[in-house]
């Protein structure tokens, strides 16, 4: 802290005697007497204890006025001023103090007053009681202006150094606040940003504790209508169109109740489905032609495509799923009209953004964006929508499993699904999906049709018997020949025993003891040709995988058709076909060579 040594002191007074007086008290000079006394002894010269005082003379008020705005301007303002109360004719001390303390309020005044002038009540009520005031008597003794000037002097710069500490310390404590404030501030976004994780870990034990339940039963359901779908294709046989109505309706329910089954599935499990690259250019487009030819005129359709979209790794029949679901949501929600966007863009994410975000990773996605004008979601519900089986909707009116699926479908995609509403301005649906690593030209697969059985023998293990028994049924009618095994155990005795007259194995996945996975293991080692088909009720992607790393031909999810079990029969006979030439070419070749 800089030191505020500051001795400048300004007399006001009408009489110039006063002047010389206070100058001789303040500033006195050193006498020739004191100099040849302390030549003469050998002594040194004596010091004067008092300070340097530097003093001014006004000799009217508004002369001290002007000479106190000088200092001001010059940087050097006064320290103390001794004041005359009588100064005819201009204004008398009482309103010059006034004057200097507007210009300098921490100056110290002293007022020069004779024992006529204004009492000490008088000047109270004029001025105020103030602590830079003081009042001396005339006529004064030189002790008591000497003593008032240091006094004075000393206290001007103790209020200097206080104000600076004060002004220093208002900084401090500013400085202190403002970054309580930002820590605060910080702390408030970090809980914030731990709130809505624990809501995101909260919403995920949900519901993947629904989904575990919910892939139970699904299992147990698919079982059921397995063998009812395969019944229903044999029963229309030979009967009157009548009877293949009411088939028809049965069918019809049936698959509804399949497709109801595979919905669960999805949102319990995922469903991985067929990775093919995709422009989502094209699925949009689909969608769009859906959208413009079914939905009501009201609701105008807005699609903005970005020009370089990069491709995805995805299942188009399942992304289609995805798009039409919350389309179907954003038409509900504006039942007098309004405006569906459907935007695409690329984006990548950085670690920061992927840090406040669970489930997403850094990298370069495909940001799907579906909004609406409707009535929004409330906050209270706005957690449960992904719930399987919630839903607003009047009853008959909506299943609840429309949104399940479509987070069940992401995920299985390794995308993000965030949703963003409020009541009355509609609501936006923002779906991310990750970008390929190889961006080839997109490829599409031919469909292939089933030509029937020409009295192969096909082993049929589960340990359902409505299933075997369906099956069995089924394959005889189109032209295969059947075994049957209720068990791993059973099956691999039967194959033991028969294995070279069997062309085919249809096992389930999910079995007591030995299971479809296990199965197949031992097949593979008795015979490395055999041809599997798998068929499961439950979307276990881990089993799926061991499958397929042991070649097995197909999975299929139950329940499936006659046609979907006789392409799949079809398609593991192709491939050996196929298969045979080659070999019998290269060995052709190898044999001419």
């Amino acid at each position: 802290m800089r030191p505020h040594t500051n001795h400048r002191i300004l007399v006001i007074d009408d009489n110039r005697a006063i002047h010389d007086d206070f100058r001789k008290i303040l500033c006195p000079e050193r006498s020739g007497i004191d100099d040849a006394e302390a030549e003469f002894f050998g002594g040194p010269a004596p010091v004067l204890l008092q300070p340097a005082f530097e003093v001014d003379s006004a000799f009217q008020g508004s002369e001290g006025v002007a000479a106190m705005r000088r200092a001001l301007e010059e940087g050097r303002p006064y320290a103390m001023a001794f004041v005359d109360v009588r100064m005819p004719p201009g204004a008398d001390g009482i309103e010059t103090a006034e004057m200097l303390w507007q210009l300098c309020p921490e100056l110290q005044v002293v007022i020069c007053t004779a024992h006529s002038d204004y009492t000490w009540q008088e000047m109270v009520v004029r001025l105020g009681n103030r602590d830079r005031l003081l009042v001396m008597k005339k006529p004064f003794a030189s002790v008591e202006a000497l003593q008032l000037a240091c006094a004075l002097c000393e206290k001007w710069q103790l209020t200097q150094e206080a104000a600076e500490r004060l002004a220093e310390t208002e900084r401090i404590v500013e400085k202190r606040t403002r970054e309580l404030r930002e820590a605060n501030e910080r702390l408030q976004s970090e809980m914030e940003q731990r709130e809505q994780a624990e809501k995101h870990l909260l919403r995920a034990q949900r519901q993947e504790c629904i989904g575990t339940l919910a892939s139970g039963i699904a299992h147990d359901l698919n079982n059921m209508l397995s063998p009812i779908l395969l019944s229903l294709d044999l029963l229309k046989i030979g009967l009157p169109e009548a009877s293949k109505d009411l088939l028809v309706t049965v069918e019809t329910c049936t698959q509804r109740a399949a497709s109801m089954v595979r919905q669960v599935l999805t949102f319990a499990r995922g469903v991985e489905g067929e990775r093919l690259l995709l422009e989502m250019k094209c699925v949009i487009r689909e969608i769009e032609k859906i959208v413009v030819g079914t939905f009501p005129r009201q609701i105008t359709l807005e699609t903005r495509i970005a020009e370089e979209l990069p491709l995805i790794n995805g299942d188009a029949t399942q992304l289609q799923q995805v798009l039409l679901n919350l389309c179907v949501n954003a038409r509900d929600a504006m039942p007098q009209g309004g405006t569906l966007r459907i935007q695409a863009d690329a984006l990548e994410i950085d670690d920061l953004c992927a840090s406040s975000n669970p489930g997403m990773r850094r990298g370069r996605y495909v940001r799907l964006r579906l909004s609406d004008t409707g009535m929004g979601i409330p906050k209270r519900i706005i957690d449960k929508i992904f719930d399987p089986f919630f839903t607003t909707k009047p009853l008959g009116q909506g299943t609840g499993l429309g949104l399940s699926t479509v987070l069940g479908i992401v995920k299985s995609h390794e995308g993000l699904l965030e949703v963003h509403s409020e009541p009355g301005k509609g609501s936006t649906f923002e779906v991310f999906l990750p970008v390929a690593v190889d961006q080839p030209v997109p490829v599409s697969g031919a469909d292939t049709g089933s030509a029937g059985g020409q009295g192969q023998l096909i082993l049929i293990v589960d340990d359902e018997a409505p299933v075997r028994k369906a099956t069995e049924k089924t394959l005889a009618v189109h032209g295969y020949r059947t075994l049957t095994a209720a068990d791993g155990v059973e099956a691999l005795a039967i194959y033991a025993a028969q294995g070279d007259s069997i062309d085919a194995v249809l096992t389930d996945v999910m079995m007591p003891l030995v299971d479809g996975v296990a199965l197949s293991r031992a097949l593979r080692k008795m015979n490395p040709s055999v041809r599997i088909i798998a068929a499961t009720g439950a979307a276990e992607e881990s089993r799926k995988q061991d499958l397929k790393a042991l070649n097995v031909s197909r999975v299929l999810g139950k329940p499936y058709t006659t046609g979907t079990l006789l392409a799949a029969l079809d398609d593991a006979f192709s491939e050996t076909a196929a298969m045979d030439v080659f070999g019998s070419t290269m060995n052709s070749e190898f044999r001419a060579a």
